[in-house]
């Protein structure tokens, strides 16, 4: 059976990193699951003991469920940045990203050589915390530009659920709409609709899982839904399931579960 934990950033990165989270014990030689939108982007660190390695994989925000293979032998180190965060340590548009997978070597990186060679030579769960607390806030003096008008408006929305009008929040951080989504896109790596529709979708799911006496219209018109067929939509493009099939599939190993009350 896996193991999946998450843990705490240093404070100081708070504003930055949601949080760090490990995998491992994965005995089957495969495991595949299910891995949702939450509107955040993460860096997976796939380590190797037995040969001394480790790969680097940026995972933009995603605007659908992707499946996910999980190696066996290895042990799996996730930085999940908050919806903007990424930005503040990187000069690339995190709209390109989206719904993209790729091997950070690639890519402008925040992580030096030496950041990566030394995770397989960490003996703990709490070495390799330390080690990357210690890289990042180092790297605090040299961020790049924290738009806080779009810290603004995701806090707005992410606090709402993703019901609220988007006029009115591009209103609040002093933008015109036209800007708003520009910038918000740039930054965050998807419009602020669709970012809306992800944390109505996590609202919704949580609801299904908290109240399972609930009917579907119901849990519908509570998270912000026309109906119950809106709501099926969203949750076909989010999970691949309908939301009465999702209910009935009890067993099934949904990752970053912890995210979502499952």
């Amino acid at each position: 059976m896996y193991h999946y934990k998450e843990y705490n950033p240093d404070i100081r990165l708070t504003p930055w990193v949601k949080n760090y989270w490990v995998a491992d014990g994965f005995f089957e030689s495969k495991i595949t699951s299910k891995v949702f939108p939450d509107g955040c982007t993460d860096i997976i660190f796939t380590i190797d003991k037995t040969k001394g390695y480790s790969s680097i994989n940026l995972f933009g925000i995603m605007t659908s469920f992707v499946e996910v293979n999980y190696p066996s032998s290895a042990q799996m180190f996730g930085i999940r940045f908050r919806p903007a965060g990424l930005a503040a340590f990187t000069r690339m548009p995190i709209s390109e990203l989206t719904n993209q997978s790729a091997e950070l070597a690639l890519l402008e990186t925040l992580f030096d050589k030496s950041f990566y060679e030394a995770l397989p030579e960490k003996k703990s769960v709490a070495e390799i915390i330390a080690h990357t607390n210690q890289f990042l806030i180092k790297q605090l003096p040299n961020l790049y530009y924290f738009d806080k008008q779009i810290v603004r408006a995701v806090d707005l929305i992410s606090h709402k659920k993703g019901q609220l009008n988007l006029t009115d929040v591009a209103s609040d951080v002093c933008l015109c709409q036209r800007h708003f989504e520009r910038k918000f896109k740039s930054v965050v790596g998807v419009s602020p609709k669709m970012f809306a529709k992800i944390f109505r979708f996590k609202n919704a799911l949580q609801h299904m899982q908290m109240f399972a006496h609930k009917d579907l219209l119901t849990i519908a018109l509570e998270c912000g839904y026309y109906d119950h067929t809106h709501l099926a939509k969203d949750f076909k493009l989010f999970t691949g399931d309908t939301p009465t099939d999702f209910r009935r599939k009890k067993s099934i190993f949904y990752a970053y579960a912890d995210e979502y009350n499952v």
